[in-house]
């Protein structure tokens, strides 16, 4: 029995790295795996290869192999509509539900901030920081529905993100906000 039996997460950048591990531990612990990746060169200055199609193939397999069921598609976090057409299509697939959100994608840029182009920074933006608020945004309908616990997982993003837990519920009707 694993800690997240019968539950269902969702994880960017799932393809390789850090992304895969999320997906492979959450799965070991009892979890369906919605992942995606944009499995595709997004940055001429990145100091490494991109993750391909071939790497998200396999992470599908490992998620298999751990007797867990998994959907993983080519999606981009800078792409709300791709986001919000897989997390539709898992969800359904998996039951109705979405218990933890694990956003993962990001890119490493190396070099002087003052060094980089308009279009390097924004790029390493869009998908480093707004990226994180796409992916919630897409999934926090889902998780509203079942007052249900997001954990976020900004890896490549600042400290002040690192290892926050974010709690999203709705107040019951009775209930009277004041400052």
């Amino acid at each position: 029995m694993g800690l997240l039996d019968d539950r269902v997460a969702f994880v960017t950048g799932a393809a390789r790295g850090m992304g895969r591990n999320h997906a492979l531990r959450l799965a070991r612990e009892g979890a369906s795996i919605i992942g995606v990746d944009v499995a595709a060169d997004v940055s001429p200055h990145n100091g490494y290869p991109a993750a391909s199609e071939a790497d998200l193939k396999e992470t599908a397999r490992l998620v298999e192999a751990e007797g867990r069921r998994c959907l993983m598609e080519v999606a981009d976090v800078r792409n709300s509509d791709a986001l919000e057409t897989v997390l539709a299509d898992g969800v359904e697939r998996f039951g109705g539900r979405l218990d933890v959100v694990v956003a993962n994608a990001g890119i490493s840029n190396w070099g002087r901030f003052w060094e980089m182009s308009d279009e390097q920074w924004q790029t390493m933006i869009d998908i480093n920081l707004t990226g994180i608020w796409r992916t919630l945004k897409a999934a926090v309908s889902y998780m509203l529905r079942r007052e249900t616990m997001a954990r976020l997982s900004p890896s490549a993003r600042s400290e002040a993100l690192k290892r926050c837990l974010v709690r999203v519920t709705t107040p019951p009707p009775s209930t009277v906000w004041s400052d």
